[in-house]
């Protein structure tokens, strides 16, 4: 009897096997809508943080969340106030997450995870043309807060439960997608939406920055002036392409008060 009381003293409980708040920048209650990197925009493919889990937080990867800034209409456009959308209409779009191990000089180190997930992503909602005129003609109204935005905000969930990743205290955390005409494997301009006058609601769909002074509430964003950037256009860098285009690096000083938006859990083994 001692010996099985002792060992079940000694088993893992249940709360040490709890997924722990690692690092986040992502604020309790979303607004409408927030800043945001557009990809088609920037001839983006990947774009993402270099970030310090809190201390003492478990090293497996459980999930990772990001918040997108979703401006395509299910018909019209955001810009031409004839945007229209059934409530809560949604498109699929694939999405790959990747953690990078963090080198010297936050250069890219490795890659640790790696998942590709197909997400229903929500339209913005149709402009409304009552309660947002003169210089917000065109743009949604989000009634709890009284306000009108272009943009709808949401976030997206990456899961590792059961994985057991391990990651390093520093990690970049990316997330890629395609788009009409860049990413990996760029969609064209031959597929139907294409031809539409609302286009592919991919073109439209941006990686949320918070411009909170308090961001992030957990953990600490190693590079406050530079985020992580794939692009193909020079002009899209801080240092103007200098040291290299169309590779993801470090793209530092000119990201001051943009934190890209994300969420990351971690838990230990049960």
């Amino acid at each position: 009897m001692t010996v099985a009381a002792i060992g079940a003293v000694l088993l893992p409980s249940a709360a040490s096997a709890a997924p722990t708040l690692a690092y986040d920048s992502i604020p309790k209650t979303l607004p409408g809508n927030v800043p945001s990197q557009a990809f088609q925009a920037t001839q983006t493919g990947e774009f993402g943080d270099g970030v310090r889990l809190e201390p003492g937080t478990p090293r497996s990867l459980q999930s990772v969340r990001v918040t997108l800034s979703s401006w395509g209409c299910q018909s019209g456009t955001w810009n031409g106030g004839d945007c229209l959308t059934t409530a809560g209409a949604t498109f699929a779009h694939s999405i790959t997450l990747t953690i990078y191990a963090m080198g010297a000089g936050g250069a890219v180190g490795a890659e640790v995870a790696h998942k590709t997930q197909t997400f229903n992503i929500r339209y913005r909602p149709s402009a409304n043309n009552v309660k947002c005129t003169d210089d917000d003609a065109g743009k949604w109204f989000k009634k709890a807060d009284g306000t009108c935005y272009n943009g709808f905000a949401q976030s997206i969930k990456f899961g590792f439960a059961g994985e057991l990743i391990p990651v390093d205290r520093e990690v970049i955390w990316t997330v890629a997608f395609n788009t009409s005409g860049y990413g990996d494997n760029p969609l064209g301009y031959s597929t139907a939406c294409s031809g539409t006058n609302e286009g592919c609601p991919y073109d439209s769909l941006n990686v949320g920055l918070n411009t909170s002074s308090h961001a992030p509430y957990i953990g600490t964003d190693v590079q406050p002036a530079g985020a992580y950037h794939d692009s193909k256009t020079a002009g899209q860098y801080c240092d103007g392409g200098t040291l290299g285009t169309g590779v993801l690096r470090l793209d530092d000083n000119c990201w001051g008060g943009y934190v890209p938006m994300a969420e990351i859990m971690t838990k230990r083994a049960a």
